[in-house]
Protein backbone atom coordinates (compact mmCIF):
# COMPACT_ATOMS: atom_id res chain seq x y z
CA UNK A 1 0.00 0.00 0.00
CA UNK A 2 1.23 3.52 -0.83
CA UNK A 3 1.27 5.61 2.31
CA UNK A 4 0.46 9.31 2.33
CA UNK A 5 1.42 11.93 4.88
CA UNK A 6 -1.70 14.02 5.42
CA UNK A 7 -2.38 16.91 7.76
CA UNK A 8 -5.70 17.47 9.50
CA UNK A 9 -6.45 20.08 6.82
CA UNK A 10 -5.73 17.51 4.09
CA UNK A 11 -8.01 14.98 5.73
CA UNK A 12 -10.85 17.47 5.92
CA UNK A 13 -10.30 18.39 2.28
CA UNK A 14 -10.26 14.76 1.24
CA UNK A 15 -13.40 14.07 3.20
CA UNK A 16 -15.17 16.91 1.44
CA UNK A 17 -13.91 15.64 -1.89
CA UNK A 18 -14.88 12.03 -1.33
CA UNK A 19 -18.14 12.47 -3.19
CA UNK A 20 -16.30 13.78 -6.23
CA UNK A 21 -13.60 11.16 -6.11
CA UNK A 22 -15.84 8.37 -7.31
CA UNK A 23 -16.17 10.01 -10.73
CA UNK A 24 -15.26 7.39 -13.29
CA UNK A 25 -13.91 5.08 -10.63
CA UNK A 26 -15.29 1.72 -9.70
CA UNK A 27 -14.45 2.00 -6.01
CA UNK A 28 -12.90 -1.44 -5.99
CA UNK A 29 -9.32 -2.32 -5.11
CA UNK A 30 -7.54 -3.44 -8.26
CA UNK A 31 -5.31 -6.46 -8.38
CA UNK A 32 -1.66 -5.89 -9.15
CA UNK A 33 -1.61 -8.06 -12.25
CA UNK A 34 1.34 -7.35 -14.52
CA UNK A 35 -0.91 -6.95 -17.56
CA UNK A 36 -3.28 -4.44 -15.98
CA UNK A 37 -2.94 -0.69 -15.58
CA UNK A 38 -5.07 2.23 -14.45
CA UNK A 39 -4.70 5.74 -15.84
CA UNK A 40 -6.21 8.78 -14.12
CA UNK A 41 -6.40 12.18 -15.82
CA UNK A 42 -8.61 15.09 -16.74
CA UNK A 43 -7.94 15.96 -20.39
CA UNK A 44 -9.98 13.04 -21.67
CA UNK A 45 -13.02 14.48 -19.85
CA UNK A 46 -12.83 17.80 -21.71
CA UNK A 47 -14.63 18.46 -24.97
CA UNK A 48 -11.59 19.73 -26.85
CA UNK A 49 -9.42 16.67 -26.22
CA UNK A 50 -11.83 13.85 -25.34
CA UNK A 51 -12.37 12.49 -28.86
CA UNK A 52 -8.70 12.32 -29.79
CA UNK A 53 -7.54 10.80 -26.51
CA UNK A 54 -10.23 8.14 -26.64
CA UNK A 55 -8.81 7.17 -30.05
CA UNK A 56 -5.34 6.95 -28.53
CA UNK A 57 -6.60 4.78 -25.68
CA UNK A 58 -8.37 2.51 -28.16
CA UNK A 59 -5.18 2.26 -30.19
CA UNK A 60 -3.24 1.21 -27.08
CA UNK A 61 -5.82 -1.48 -26.31
CA UNK A 62 -5.68 -2.76 -29.88
CA UNK A 63 -1.88 -2.94 -29.81
CA UNK A 64 -1.74 -4.42 -26.30
CA UNK A 65 -4.52 -6.98 -26.23
CA UNK A 66 -2.99 -8.82 -23.28
CA UNK A 67 -3.18 -5.65 -21.14
CA UNK A 68 -6.27 -4.27 -19.47
CA UNK A 69 -6.28 -0.46 -19.61
CA UNK A 70 -8.67 1.24 -17.19
CA UNK A 71 -9.05 4.99 -17.84
CA UNK A 72 -10.57 7.18 -15.13
CA UNK A 73 -11.60 10.71 -15.94
CA UNK A 74 -11.80 13.36 -13.22
CA UNK A 75 -12.57 17.09 -13.67
CA UNK A 76 -9.42 19.19 -13.40
CA UNK A 77 -10.36 20.88 -10.13
CA UNK A 78 -10.78 17.51 -8.41
CA UNK A 79 -7.73 15.64 -9.67
CA UNK A 80 -5.40 16.30 -6.72
CA UNK A 81 -7.82 15.27 -4.00
CA UNK A 82 -9.07 12.33 -6.03
CA UNK A 83 -5.57 10.94 -6.52
CA UNK A 84 -4.70 11.35 -2.85
CA UNK A 85 -7.93 9.67 -1.83
CA UNK A 86 -7.28 6.78 -4.21
CA UNK A 87 -3.89 6.29 -2.58
CA UNK A 88 -5.35 6.29 0.91
CA UNK A 89 -8.04 3.79 -0.02
CA UNK A 90 -5.59 1.60 -1.96
CA UNK A 91 -7.34 2.04 -5.29
CA UNK A 92 -4.96 1.29 -8.09
CA UNK A 93 -3.33 4.13 -10.04
CA UNK A 94 -0.39 3.35 -12.30
CA UNK A 95 -0.11 6.50 -14.42
CA UNK A 96 -1.56 9.91 -13.55
CA UNK A 97 -1.82 13.15 -15.47
CA UNK A 98 -0.42 15.93 -13.30
CA UNK A 99 -0.10 19.68 -13.57
CA UNK A 100 3.59 20.54 -13.21
CA UNK A 101 3.05 22.60 -10.04
CA UNK A 102 1.48 19.61 -8.27
CA UNK A 103 4.49 17.34 -8.62
CA UNK A 104 6.24 18.35 -5.40
CA UNK A 105 3.22 17.62 -3.21
CA UNK A 106 2.77 14.17 -4.77
CA UNK A 107 6.46 13.38 -4.33
CA UNK A 108 6.09 14.39 -0.68
CA UNK A 109 3.04 12.13 -0.35
CA UNK A 110 5.12 9.18 -1.54
CA UNK A 111 4.73 6.56 -4.21
CA UNK A 112 6.11 8.50 -7.19
CA UNK A 113 8.68 6.63 -9.28
CA UNK A 114 11.99 8.03 -10.48
CA UNK A 115 11.51 7.81 -14.25
CA UNK A 116 15.26 7.62 -14.92
CA UNK A 117 15.31 4.35 -12.98
CA UNK A 118 12.48 3.03 -15.15
CA UNK A 119 13.50 4.21 -18.62
CA UNK A 120 17.14 5.15 -18.21
CA UNK A 121 18.34 8.74 -18.28
CA UNK A 122 19.70 8.38 -21.82
CA UNK A 123 16.25 7.58 -23.23
CA UNK A 124 14.64 10.42 -21.27
CA UNK A 125 17.24 13.00 -22.34
CA UNK A 126 17.09 11.99 -26.01
CA UNK A 127 13.29 11.89 -26.18
CA UNK A 128 12.11 15.10 -24.51
CA UNK A 129 12.80 18.81 -24.88
CA UNK A 130 15.04 20.20 -22.09
CA UNK A 131 12.51 22.92 -21.24
CA UNK A 132 9.86 20.26 -20.71
CA UNK A 133 12.19 18.05 -18.65
CA UNK A 134 12.99 20.94 -16.33
CA UNK A 135 9.45 20.66 -14.95
CA UNK A 136 9.89 17.06 -13.85
CA UNK A 137 12.78 17.43 -11.39
CA UNK A 138 12.35 17.53 -7.61
CA UNK A 139 15.40 17.41 -5.32
CA UNK A 140 17.63 16.32 -8.18
CA UNK A 141 15.43 13.44 -9.38
CA UNK A 142 12.92 13.28 -12.24
CA UNK A 143 9.59 11.98 -11.00
CA UNK A 144 7.50 12.24 -14.17
CA UNK A 145 7.75 12.41 -17.94
CA UNK A 146 6.63 15.60 -19.69
CA UNK A 147 3.55 15.27 -21.88
CA UNK A 148 2.50 18.83 -22.76
CA UNK A 149 5.17 21.54 -22.81
CA UNK A 150 5.21 25.33 -22.78
CA UNK A 151 5.13 28.16 -20.28
CA UNK A 152 2.74 30.68 -18.83
CA UNK A 153 3.48 34.07 -20.32
CA UNK A 154 1.59 36.92 -21.89
CA UNK A 155 -0.80 36.46 -24.79
CA UNK A 156 -1.47 39.49 -26.97
CA UNK A 157 -4.47 40.23 -29.19
CA UNK A 158 -3.07 41.71 -32.41
CA UNK A 159 -6.43 43.12 -33.51
CA UNK A 160 -7.04 44.95 -30.22
CA UNK A 161 -3.51 46.34 -30.29
CA UNK A 162 -3.81 47.51 -33.89
CA UNK A 163 -7.16 49.22 -33.33
CA UNK A 164 -5.69 51.08 -30.36
CA UNK A 165 -2.64 52.23 -32.32
CA UNK A 166 -0.21 49.92 -30.52
CA UNK A 167 2.17 49.04 -33.32
CA UNK A 168 4.23 46.40 -31.56
CA UNK A 169 4.24 44.40 -28.35
CA UNK A 170 5.62 46.65 -25.57
CA UNK A 171 9.04 45.63 -24.33
CA UNK A 172 9.32 47.64 -21.12
CA UNK A 173 6.92 48.21 -18.24
CA UNK A 174 6.59 51.90 -19.13
CA UNK A 175 5.74 51.06 -22.74
CA UNK A 176 3.35 48.37 -21.48
CA UNK A 177 1.39 50.80 -19.30
CA UNK A 178 1.29 53.27 -22.20
CA UNK A 179 -0.13 50.55 -24.46
CA UNK A 180 -2.78 49.66 -21.88
CA UNK A 181 -3.85 53.32 -21.71
CA UNK A 182 -4.20 53.45 -25.50
CA UNK A 183 -6.39 50.33 -25.46
CA UNK A 184 -8.55 51.75 -22.67
CA UNK A 185 -9.05 54.97 -24.63
CA UNK A 186 -10.02 53.04 -27.76
CA UNK A 187 -12.25 50.59 -25.83
CA UNK A 188 -13.50 52.26 -22.63
CA UNK A 189 -15.36 49.15 -21.42
CA UNK A 190 -12.34 46.88 -21.85
CA UNK A 191 -9.89 45.39 -19.39
CA UNK A 192 -6.69 46.08 -21.36
CA UNK A 193 -4.68 43.82 -19.04
CA UNK A 194 -6.39 40.65 -17.93
CA UNK A 195 -5.48 39.40 -14.47
CA UNK A 196 -7.11 36.82 -12.19
CA UNK A 197 -8.31 38.36 -8.92
CA UNK A 198 -11.06 35.98 -7.80
CA UNK A 199 -9.04 32.75 -7.65
CA UNK A 200 -6.18 32.98 -5.08
CA UNK A 201 -4.19 30.19 -6.71
CA UNK A 202 -4.22 31.90 -10.10
CA UNK A 203 -3.60 35.30 -8.51
CA UNK A 204 -0.44 33.98 -6.85
CA UNK A 205 0.69 32.26 -10.03
CA UNK A 206 0.22 35.34 -12.22
CA UNK A 207 1.59 37.85 -9.72
CA UNK A 208 4.97 36.10 -9.84
CA UNK A 209 5.48 37.45 -13.35
CA UNK A 210 5.31 41.01 -11.99
CA UNK A 211 7.25 40.32 -8.79
CA UNK A 212 10.08 38.72 -10.78
CA UNK A 213 10.06 41.53 -13.35
CA UNK A 214 10.78 44.02 -10.56
CA UNK A 215 13.50 41.77 -9.14
CA UNK A 216 11.47 40.40 -6.23
CA UNK A 217 10.44 36.95 -5.10
CA UNK A 218 8.36 35.18 -2.47
CA UNK A 219 11.14 32.95 -1.11
CA UNK A 220 14.93 32.84 -1.26
CA UNK A 221 16.96 29.85 -2.39
CA UNK A 222 16.83 28.22 1.04
CA UNK A 223 13.06 28.64 1.39
CA UNK A 224 13.23 31.75 3.54
CA UNK A 225 10.30 34.15 3.28
CA UNK A 226 11.32 37.39 1.55
CA UNK A 227 7.99 38.77 0.31
CA UNK A 228 8.22 42.00 2.32
CA UNK A 229 10.72 43.77 0.07
CA UNK A 230 10.99 47.00 -1.89
CA UNK A 231 10.92 45.28 -5.34
CA UNK A 232 7.76 43.41 -4.36
CA UNK A 233 6.20 46.63 -3.07
CA UNK A 234 6.89 48.28 -6.43
CA UNK A 235 5.35 45.35 -8.31
CA UNK A 236 2.26 45.21 -6.12
CA UNK A 237 1.86 48.98 -6.31
CA UNK A 238 1.85 48.73 -10.10
CA UNK A 239 -0.83 46.03 -10.03
CA UNK A 240 -2.96 48.07 -7.62
CA UNK A 241 -2.54 51.18 -9.78
CA UNK A 242 -3.58 49.27 -12.91
CA UNK A 243 -6.83 48.36 -11.16
CA UNK A 244 -7.32 51.89 -9.85
CA UNK A 245 -6.87 53.31 -13.34
CA UNK A 246 -9.27 50.82 -14.94
CA UNK A 247 -6.52 49.07 -16.86
CA UNK A 248 -7.29 45.81 -15.01
CA UNK A 249 -10.96 45.14 -14.32
CA UNK A 250 -11.20 43.02 -11.13
CA UNK A 251 -13.57 40.13 -10.51
CA UNK A 252 -12.27 37.83 -13.26
CA UNK A 253 -10.23 34.67 -13.46
CA UNK A 254 -8.43 33.06 -16.37
CA UNK A 255 -11.57 31.38 -17.69
CA UNK A 256 -13.36 34.75 -17.86
CA UNK A 257 -10.31 36.36 -19.46
CA UNK A 258 -10.19 33.79 -22.25
CA UNK A 259 -13.76 34.70 -23.16
CA UNK A 260 -13.08 38.45 -22.93
CA UNK A 261 -9.94 38.06 -25.05
CA UNK A 262 -11.95 36.37 -27.80
CA UNK A 263 -14.54 39.16 -27.51
CA UNK A 264 -11.67 41.65 -28.01
CA UNK A 265 -12.10 43.22 -24.59
CA UNK A 266 -8.62 42.20 -23.38
CA UNK A 267 -5.34 43.12 -25.07
CA UNK A 268 -2.96 41.07 -22.88
CA UNK A 269 -3.36 38.37 -20.25
CA UNK A 270 -1.26 35.50 -18.83
CA UNK A 271 -1.97 32.02 -20.18
CA UNK A 272 -0.25 28.85 -21.39
CA UNK A 273 -0.08 28.08 -25.15
CA UNK A 274 -3.61 26.62 -25.11
CA UNK A 275 -4.75 30.26 -25.30
CA UNK A 276 -4.98 29.97 -29.09
CA UNK A 277 -7.28 26.97 -28.92
CA UNK A 278 -9.59 28.82 -26.53
CA UNK A 279 -9.56 31.90 -28.76
CA UNK A 280 -10.49 29.76 -31.77
CA UNK A 281 -13.44 28.25 -29.95
CA UNK A 282 -14.72 31.32 -28.12
CA UNK A 283 -14.35 33.74 -31.03
CA UNK A 284 -16.47 31.45 -33.18
CA UNK A 285 -13.95 31.93 -35.99
CA UNK A 286 -11.84 28.81 -35.56
CA UNK A 287 -8.37 28.92 -37.12
CA UNK A 288 -9.22 32.19 -38.89
CA UNK A 289 -8.68 33.88 -35.51
CA UNK A 290 -5.13 32.54 -35.17
CA UNK A 291 -3.60 35.68 -36.68
CA UNK A 292 -4.80 37.67 -33.66
CA UNK A 293 -3.22 35.44 -30.98
CA UNK A 294 0.39 36.32 -30.28
CA UNK A 295 2.92 35.00 -27.77
CA UNK A 296 4.29 38.14 -26.10
CA UNK A 297 7.41 38.49 -23.96
CA UNK A 298 6.68 39.79 -20.47
CA UNK A 299 7.79 43.46 -20.48
CA UNK A 300 10.96 44.19 -18.53
CA UNK A 301 11.73 46.91 -16.04
CA UNK A 302 14.72 48.15 -18.01
CA UNK A 303 15.82 47.52 -21.58
CA UNK A 304 18.30 44.66 -21.64
CA UNK A 305 16.69 42.74 -18.77
CA UNK A 306 15.59 39.17 -19.42
CA UNK A 307 11.85 38.65 -19.84
CA UNK A 308 10.32 36.24 -17.34
CA UNK A 309 7.81 33.44 -17.77
CA UNK A 310 6.56 30.51 -15.72
CA UNK A 311 7.12 26.85 -16.38
CA UNK A 312 3.88 25.16 -17.35
CA UNK A 313 2.92 21.76 -18.64
CA UNK A 314 1.19 18.44 -18.12
CA UNK A 315 3.18 15.54 -16.76
CA UNK A 316 2.76 11.78 -16.72
CA UNK A 317 3.56 10.55 -13.23
CA UNK A 318 4.21 6.86 -12.66
CA UNK A 319 3.19 5.52 -9.29
CA UNK A 320 4.75 2.46 -7.70
CA UNK A 321 1.39 0.92 -6.86
CA UNK A 322 1.72 -1.79 -4.23
CA UNK A 323 5.45 -1.07 -3.97
CA UNK A 324 6.14 -2.53 -7.41
CA UNK A 325 8.02 -0.16 -9.71
CA UNK A 326 6.75 0.01 -13.28
CA UNK A 327 8.93 -1.37 -16.07
CA UNK A 328 9.74 0.39 -19.33
CA UNK A 329 8.44 -2.61 -21.27
CA UNK A 330 5.42 -3.13 -19.03
CA UNK A 331 1.90 -1.74 -19.68
CA UNK A 332 2.60 1.59 -17.96
CA UNK A 333 5.90 2.04 -19.77
CA UNK A 334 4.38 1.20 -23.13
CA UNK A 335 1.45 3.54 -22.41
CA UNK A 336 3.55 6.65 -21.68
CA UNK A 337 5.88 5.84 -24.59
CA UNK A 338 2.88 5.78 -26.90
CA UNK A 339 1.71 9.18 -25.66
CA UNK A 340 5.24 10.44 -26.37
CA UNK A 341 5.41 9.22 -29.97
CA UNK A 342 5.97 12.15 -32.36
CA UNK A 343 2.99 11.34 -34.55
CA UNK A 344 0.69 11.05 -31.52
CA UNK A 345 1.91 14.34 -30.06
CA UNK A 346 1.64 16.15 -33.38
CA UNK A 347 -1.95 15.00 -33.86
CA UNK A 348 -2.72 15.97 -30.27
CA UNK A 349 -1.34 19.45 -30.96
CA UNK A 350 -3.43 19.76 -34.10
CA UNK A 351 -6.54 18.60 -32.28
CA UNK A 352 -6.14 20.62 -29.08
CA UNK A 353 -3.32 23.14 -29.35
CA UNK A 354 -1.34 21.36 -26.60
CA UNK A 355 2.37 21.77 -27.37
CA UNK A 356 4.35 18.54 -27.74
CA UNK A 357 7.17 17.68 -25.35
CA UNK A 358 9.01 15.22 -27.60
CA UNK A 359 12.03 16.63 -29.44
CA UNK A 360 11.14 14.83 -32.67
CA UNK A 361 7.60 16.26 -32.67
CA UNK A 362 8.87 19.80 -32.03
CA UNK A 363 11.40 19.46 -34.85
CA UNK A 364 8.67 18.30 -37.23
CA UNK A 365 6.68 21.46 -36.39
CA UNK A 366 9.61 23.88 -36.75
CA UNK A 367 7.74 25.93 -39.39
CA UNK A 368 4.89 26.68 -36.96
CA UNK A 369 5.66 30.26 -35.90
CA UNK A 370 3.26 30.24 -32.94
CA UNK A 371 4.82 27.11 -31.44
CA UNK A 372 8.45 28.03 -32.11
CA UNK A 373 7.93 31.60 -30.92
CA UNK A 374 6.34 30.46 -27.68
CA UNK A 375 8.97 27.82 -27.02
CA UNK A 376 11.69 30.42 -27.55
CA UNK A 377 10.06 32.56 -24.85
CA UNK A 378 9.93 29.42 -22.66
CA UNK A 379 13.68 28.93 -22.90
CA UNK A 380 14.28 30.86 -19.67
CA UNK A 381 11.00 29.94 -17.94
CA UNK A 382 11.26 29.56 -14.18
CA UNK A 383 9.39 27.13 -11.95
CA UNK A 384 6.61 28.43 -9.74
CA UNK A 385 8.42 29.33 -6.50
CA UNK A 386 6.04 27.12 -4.54
CA UNK A 387 6.65 23.86 -6.41
CA UNK A 388 9.31 22.67 -3.97
CA UNK A 389 7.00 22.96 -0.96
CA UNK A 390 4.80 20.13 0.26
CA UNK A 391 2.20 22.65 1.50
CA UNK A 392 2.26 24.70 -1.69
CA UNK A 393 -1.53 25.00 -1.98
CA UNK A 394 -1.87 26.58 1.45
CA UNK A 395 0.99 29.00 0.78
CA UNK A 396 -0.43 29.90 -2.62
CA UNK A 397 -3.80 30.77 -1.12
CA UNK A 398 -2.21 33.18 1.37
CA UNK A 399 -0.18 34.94 -1.32
CA UNK A 400 -3.13 35.16 -3.68
CA UNK A 401 -5.45 36.54 -1.02
CA UNK A 402 -3.01 39.28 -0.01
CA UNK A 403 -2.16 40.26 -3.59
CA UNK A 404 -5.87 40.51 -4.39
CA UNK A 405 -6.49 42.58 -1.23
CA UNK A 406 -3.93 45.15 -2.40
CA UNK A 407 -5.23 45.17 -5.97
CA UNK A 408 -8.83 45.65 -4.82
CA UNK A 409 -7.86 48.52 -2.51
CA UNK A 410 -8.70 46.64 0.69
CA UNK A 411 -5.10 47.07 1.93
CA UNK A 412 -2.15 49.18 0.94
CA UNK A 413 0.55 47.25 -0.93
CA UNK A 414 2.83 47.55 2.10
CA UNK A 415 0.16 46.30 4.53
CA UNK A 416 -0.63 43.39 2.22
CA UNK A 417 3.04 42.37 2.01
CA UNK A 418 3.48 42.63 5.77
CA UNK A 419 0.40 40.49 6.36
CA UNK A 420 1.52 38.04 3.68
CA UNK A 421 4.91 37.66 5.35
CA UNK A 422 3.40 37.15 8.80
CA UNK A 423 0.88 34.56 7.55
CA UNK A 424 3.50 32.63 5.59
CA UNK A 425 5.81 32.52 8.61
CA UNK A 426 2.95 31.27 10.77
CA UNK A 427 2.28 28.42 8.36
CA UNK A 428 5.92 27.62 7.68
CA UNK A 429 6.92 26.44 4.18
CA UNK A 430 7.64 22.68 4.26
CA UNK A 431 10.13 21.31 1.77
CA UNK A 432 9.16 18.11 -0.01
Amino acid sequence: MITTRLSRRDLLTLGAAAGAAHLGASGKVFATGQDDMVYVGWSHTEAGSKAYLEQVFDRFRAENKASKLETIGVPFAQVQTTLLLRKRSNQRTDVAQLQERWLSSFVAAGGMSDVDEIFGSQFVDKTYHPTALAMTKINGKRYALPWVAGSTGLVGNAKVMEEAGVKEAPRTIDAFVDALRKVKKAKPSSSPMGFSTKNPGLTQFESQLFFWTFGGSFFDASGGIVVDSEPNKQALTLLADLVKDGLILPGNDRFDLRRLFAQEQVAFYPDPPLARAFARAQSGQGTAYDKNVLPVAMPVLKAGNEAVSLQWGHLLGMLDYGGAMAAADGPSGRFVKMLSKPEVQIEYYKATGAFPSALAAIEALRDDAYLTGWLELSRTARPDELVSFANATELSTVIGEEVAAAMLGQKTPQDALTSMSDRLKAIGPRKS
